[in-house]
């Protein structure tokens, strides 16, 4: 089975021709790179963690705080200094506005506001959070937000390597599963329906123009299906997609997307679907030979850490499978050391500041 090839080799090893990478030699799916997990997130407030810390019996140990206890840089330092090209967007859907705009567990927290003041939290439109009312900190309050701050570092780095944006539709919050929270004001998930995903693609044209976009169409290039033209001719060559962002779609009621005629977004899906063409499969530890099998027809997304574990116990067994099974999309919280824990942190040692 091929081996991948991470980031920092395509950019500085693979010999040039007149000045120019030989990317007409390398398919996007042989690859590997560092994507962030929840890439707007920012830490919680530590009172809302010491608040949730007290209950921590009622909340189950799914429901752990420390879980939360994580956060991210922006997108321009995670693409520019740690060479990530892969986010994570939790997308909210918010039909009429304002559905998000309160942080009810700031209710039982002297000294934290509820209210968000920001006004595009009062208008239509998608939020980046990850549990409302209880996990909520974030560097872009909106997806459009944290769409154009993905393209202001695109526009000034023509010729990256293409940026995975992950799309999780939300389709629930600790107010679905409890009606005494609701009572108390905690908001539920409102669901994707088709016209949600209408608007989720207008949101996406209202920063990338259809050029910025690797689509599905581009890659099936004629081809009935993705499988047909894998089968025929292969992957595409990453010169047929750098500067751009690739869409992935994963969450709630994504069958309704599917059925989209031109859609702009990939989605995650299963090897007997021929329109498949990335595979998710975050716990890669005990599989490894399958996804690594999979991954000569398919591109791959697994996890290194999750919930901060890794982290505290300095633990690399994840990352190390991860990379055993030849998945091309590593997904990490941990590409800078959180130092209150340890020193763990995973990547290509592909940080390549202004070299794009």
């Amino acid at each position: 089975m091929r081996n991948r090839i991470s980031l920092f080799i395509v950019l500085f090893w693979i010999p040039s021709v007149n000045g120019q990478i030989g990317m007409d030699s390398i398919r996007l799916n042989d690859i590997r790179i560092v994507a962030s997990h929840n890439s707007y997130k920012k830490k919680p407030h530590p009172k809302v963690l010491k608040f949730l810390s007290k209950f921590q019996d009622k909340l189950g140990e799914q429901n752990n705080p420390k879980f939360i206890d994580y956060g991210h840089l922006t997108f321009e330092e995670q693409f520019t200094d740690y060479g990530i090209r892969g986010v994570e967007l939790d997308v909210n859907y918010d039909p009429k506005g304002g559905h998000y705009r309160r942080r009810r567990v700031n209710l039982f927290i002297f000294g934290q506001k509820q209210r968000v003041k920001n006004r595009s939290m009062k208008k239509p439109g998608f939020k980046l959070l990850h549990i409302s009312d209880v996990d909520f900190e974030t560097n872009y309050l909106t997806l459009i937000d944290g769409l154009q701050a993905i393209k202001d570092w695109s526009q000034k780095h023509t010729n990256h390597i293409p940026i995975f944006i992950n799309i999780e539709a939300k389709g629930s919050h600790p107010a679905d599963e409890s009606k005494t929270l609701r009572n108390l004001g905690f908001k539920k998930c409102i669901p994707f329906d088709t016209i949600a995903y209408q608007k989720l693609e207008s949101e996406i044209l209202a920063v990338f123009s259809p050029n910025d976009i690797y689509k599905p169409s581009d890659f099936k290039a004629g081809y009935a299906s993705i499988s047909e033209r894998v089968q025929d001719i292969g992957w595409p060559f990453l010169s047929e997609c750098r500067g751009k962002v690739i869409f992935i779609l994963e969450g709630n009621n994504q069958y309704l997307y599917r059925s989209f005629n031109q859609p702009l977004m990939f989605y995650y899906g299963e090897p007997n679907d021929v329109n498949t063409a990335f595979l998710l499969r975050n716990h890669s530890q005990g599989i490894e030979s399958s996804i690594s099998e999979q991954s000569a027809k398919f591109i791959i997304r697994t996890r290194s850490d999750a919930g901060t574990v890794q982290s505290r116990d300095n633990d690399f067994s994840m990352w190390n499978s991860a990379l055993k099974s030849n998945a091309q999309i590593i997904s990490t919280d941990y590409y800078k050391a959180e130092k209150r824990w340890s020193g763990y942190k995973v990547g290509f040692n592909n940080v390549f500041k202004k070299r794009d």
